[in-house]
């Protein structure tokens, strides 16, 4: 077994696709990425609803029924079984919209926060160098903001593309049309993110793979969730009432959360070239060594602290210290 283990190991490390993706996957495991992903899932689902109420709010103001409906719904395609309908807008006097307001965004940003020492996670920035809480929060307003946008710009492109504003059936056209901006939208707001939750300086060039990696994944699933919603989970929240909306969205935010992550891993192993990884024998390639030095400069919490890795391999050692 260990004899056939090193040659797919030799093989994958000999051919550069082969070699990305096997340097991507170890690299997520090493960080424990599901774990972070779990957070982030968690934190997703506390802010939803506070996020709609925010959006529906702000919708009610500046946008037409016809409209706000047609936004709300696509927002409500990120996720199974939620139904715009079941968040009303905050009205009455200012102080309850005032306050309301304030709640939610700080519930909102939750979600965005973490994504971002997430994503500094991934990137290997040094303890010392991470933004604090009151970057954390700029960047975060920024993003739901920006994101927010985006989401309303799209699909009101979307409905004229699809015909939906204009009354005029355009056909298998509008339809291909609507479903390329939709996985442009995916794939946009996915590059959006990785550039502004991270601390570390990346260009749209360093983003872009894993975002066109997360972007695609994420409106495959979102058509296969279309379908098994409509087929199998209907009956499931019928017959076991809000569990199953429970159950369902806290998964569906895991499976994005991890996606997203997968993404971002990508990203860092092309532009740091963190490849190839040796998957069996412990660390054997530059790559292996690079990687560990950079987990010895993610742990300095002070710019004075100094931390020394030291790898010893055969009759080979190298010494590595972080400032």
């Amino acid at each position: 077994m260990k004899k056939w283990l090193t040659k797919i190991d030799r093989a994958q490390q000999d051919h550069e696709k082969l070699a990305i993706g096997a340097a991507t996957v170890k690299k997520y495991g090493e960080d424990q990425s599901s774990s972070l992903a779990s957070m982030i899932a968690f934190w997703a689902f506390f802010s939803i609803f506070p996020l709609f109420l925010v959006l529906v709010t702000i919708l009610g103001y500046v946008l037409p029924d016809n409209r706000r409906a047609d936004v709300l719904g696509r927002v409500a395609s990120f996720f199974p079984l939620l139904h715009p309908s079941t968040v009303g807008g905050l009205s009455g006097s200012w102080w309850p919209i005032l306050v309301g307001g304030l709640t939610a965004l700080w519930a909102g940003s939750g979600v965005v926060r973490v994504t971002q020492q997430s994503f500094d996670e991934v990137w290997e920035i040094p303890r010392h160098y991470r933004p604090g809480l009151v970057e954390q929060l700029r960047r975060s307003l920024f993003a739901l903001a920006t994101i927010g946008f985006g989401l309303v710009v799209a699909t009101i492109m979307s409905g004229y593309v699809t015909g939906r504003d204009t009354g005029i059936d355009l056909g298998w056209y509008g339809r291909l049309g609507g479903y390329l901006i939709s996985l442009a939208l995916d794939v946009g707001l996915f590059v959006i993110a990785f550039r502004i939750l991270t601390k570390r300086d990346v260009t749209f060039r360093d983003v872009l793979p894993g975002a066109v990696l997360a972007g695609g994944a994420f409106f495959v699933l979102q058509l296969l969730s279309a379908v098994i919603i409509s087929r199998y989970l209907g009956n499931a929240q019928g017959t076991y009432g809000s569990f199953a909306t429970v159950i369902t969205i806290l998964w569906w935010f895991y499976l994005q959360a991890q996606i997203t992550l997968l993404g971002v891993q990508l990203n860092v192993v092309l532009a740091e070239r963190l490849y190839p990884r040796s998957l069996v024998g412990g660390p054997q390639t530059d790559a292996d060594e690079r990687v560990l030095q950079q987990y010895a400069d993610k742990a300095a919490h002070y710019e004075e602290q100094e931390i020394e890795m030291r790898l010893s391999r055969g009759s080979r050692r190298s010494s590595v210290r972080a400032r």
